[in-house]
């Protein structure tokens, strides 16, 4: 629903279609198994970035292979946003997304309330 309601923003800032929405992983490490190394936001977006690879949309967002942080990250919940706003080296959300990932904005979208936290 957000995408859809910023849809025709986006391809106006964005003729050339160069940016990437996604709502599933961004892989900020190699781990194995995969999953430690990735934080799955519910929304985010990144500019200057093809929308797709090898003709297929992004399944997940690779930052070792993109290069590019995302400008803006989302997290949707619906209790407290104790995990959200977690500073744990190398664990929590919070210490990820600032040490790590780097998006300009990470967003705390508390359903309950309608309202966003905004860290930079």
């Amino acid at each position: 629903m957000l995408t859809e309601s910023i849809k025709r923003i986006l391809q106006k800032i964005h003729p050339d279609g160069q940016y990437c929405i996604g709502q599933s992983g961004i892989y900020w490490r190699i781990t194995d198994p995969p999953e430690p190394g990735a934080e799955a936001p519910d929304w985010f977006y990144v500019l200057n970035v093809p929308p797709s690879i090898n003709g297929q949309m992004h399944g997940s967002y690779i930052l070792w292979q993109e290069y590019i942080s995302p400008l803006i990250v989302l997290e949707f919940v619906s209790g407290n946003g104790d995990e959200e706003r977690d500073k744990t080296p190398w664990k929590g959300k919070l210490w990820i997304y600032g040490q790590v990932i780097h998006p300009a904005l990470y967003g705390i979208y508390k359903v309950n309330k309608a309202s966003v936290e905004v860290y930079n």
